[in-house]
């Protein structure tokens, strides 16, 4: 039956489809490359949400002189626009895919595997005017089969109106981003997004800069303490000085079973209402709470040139839970990146292993958690946010490489330290209460007409209390273009 339904689904995709209006949603490395170009200065956009739409940033493309561009920068214009040449032409555009693994890839917020060892996938896009779908169908480990990352989207005025299960990425780091990733799979929403990142034309808002906003309301579809959880999410970018990027976020969790769902109890999460702790009627101030779960915060990127090459320094800063209206579990991400030679560099420092309600309670255990939501902010039990999940410190470096013709590799080293108190592991935990485990990993990509073959692996050395294990996993992905 379930092979029926997959063939069923991949028959009920267009036989002339197009790109997709978004860089990078059918090859996140696409989004790499838009970086690299605001990195460089040679592009004025904002960039660090992710999918970026094309609309301004296409023309910038075209107005380049390419050849005067340092290497790095010439690459990633060469890939961009021969992807944007593609997207305007009127061409058979299917994509089928299969990645298998050895094991599933434990820390992974980016390309999203979503620790699955076995996917297949058939893609189609369609953009006719104004409108413009999405048909993902996706049979996973053990058979099951969604439709992940399917959407349908209507232009209007500037702005795209969006319902779908897309992945999504917010903040300027290079490894995780401790609101939203790719790291689990995407929750299915309804949300109106502007339909550019570059600088308004209208003279009330151009002072701005390039600018990105967003809002969107969903559900998680996981079988969870509270089923049918709701979610609510925006995010605005803006690059107001040359160089400087600034971003805030906001996410919500609100009613789902037995809890209250109606548009009163939405727009009581919106405007920041209390309610008790013990869900009475009434109590006294100390024991309120505001309704919902919130997670929010602000990030932030600069870059600037020093000997022709880009350096940026970026943080984030996302916390959840207030007390007299001050948020108190702040969690915090920082690194820096910069181009030597054909190389991307970064060093990236995350900590989500933080003291609840205050410095002055040393007890942790409380991010990504909550006393109603007691699935925490997760989804198929895999965090929302960062890959590390709640009480994790870890810090990265990564190395990045972008040749010609497509061709591209990733070699990254991590430290990270896991729930270090022993109490109440994250699922990111397996065989110990706590754990600190040393990681390398890495890929090589390469076209092969069309193909494009994909092979990673991973290493972890991993430190059990009083014992020491090592594994391996490797993993293939397959993806081939119908033109």
């Amino acid at each position: 039956m379930r092979s029926h339904s997959i063939l069923g689904l991949l028959l009920m995709a267009s036989t002339a489809s197009l790109a997709s209006p978004w860089i990078g949603t059918n090859d996140e490395s696409l989004h790499q490359d838009l970086r690299t170009l605001v990195e460089f200065q040679v592009i004025d956009a904002v960039a660090i949400s992710y999918p970026v739409p094309w609309r301004g940033i296409d023309s910038q493309l075209s107005a380049l002189d390419v050849h005067n561009l340092p290497a790095p920068a010439k690459r990633a214009a060469n890939r961009l626009l021969h992807y944007l040449k593609n997207r305007q032409t009127d061409v058979l555009r299917q994509m089928t895919s299969i990645h298998l693994a050895s094991e599933p890839q434990r820390f992974d917020s980016v390309h999203a595997t979503y620790g699955q060892e076995e996917k297949l996938t058939h893609q189609a896009e369609i953009t006719s005017g104004r409108w413009s779908a999405k048909l993902s169908a996706n049979m996973i480990d053990d058979g099951e089969m969604n439709l992940d990352n399917s959407y349908l989207a209507m232009h209007v005025a500037g702005w795209v109106l969006k319902a779908g299960a897309t992945d999504q990425f917010w903040g300027p780091a290079n490894d995780s981003s401790l609101i939203l990733s790719a790291n689990a799979r995407p929750v299915p929403t309804v949300g109106l997004f502007r339909g550019s990142a570059v600088e308004s034309e209208s003279p009330w808002l151009n002072w701005l800069g390039p600018w990105y906003a967003s809002a969107e309301i969903g559900q998680f579809r996981d079988s969870r303490e509270i089923d049918g959880a709701r979610l609510w999410r925006a995010r605005f970018t803006a690059k107001p000085f040359k160089g400087l990027t600034v971003g805030m976020s906001w996410a919500a969790m609100w009613g789902g079973a037995g809890q209250p769902d109606s548009l009163g109890d939405l727009l009581d999460v919106l405007t920041f209402q209390t309610q008790c702790i013990d869900e009475l009627v009434s109590c006294d101030d100390e024991l309120n709470t505001t309704t919902g779960n919130h997670i929010a915060g602000f990030d932030l990127a600069y870059s600037f040139l020093l000997f022709e090459r880009p350096v940026t320094v970026y943080a984030q800063r996302i916390g959840e839970d207030a007390k007299d209206y001050k948020v108190t579990d702040n969690a915090n991400l920082i690194g820096v990146s910069t181009y030597i030679g054909p190389f991307k560099l970064y060093v990236e420092n995350s900590d989500t292993n933080i003291a609840c309600n205050g410095n002055d309670n040393t007890a942790t255990n409380c991010y990504y958690e909550h006393s109603i939501y007691t699935s925490g902010y997760r989804h198929y039990t895999r965090a929302v946010g960062s890959t590390y999940d709640s009480d994790a410190k870890q810090t990265t470096l990564g190395l990045q490489w972008r040749g010609a013709y497509g061709r591209s590799a990733m070699l990254k080293l991590s430290e990270v330290e896991l729930n270090p108190d022993g109490l109440k592991p994250s699922p990111v935990l397996t065989d110990s209460l706590s754990e600190e485990v040393k990681v390398v990993s890495g890929y090589y990509q390469q076209p092969l007409g069309n193909f494009l073959v994909k092979l990673g692996a991973e290493y972890q050395d991993r430190e059990l209390g009083t014992e020491n294990e090592s594994e391996v996993a490797v993993y293939l992905t397959l993806r081939y273009a119908w033109l």
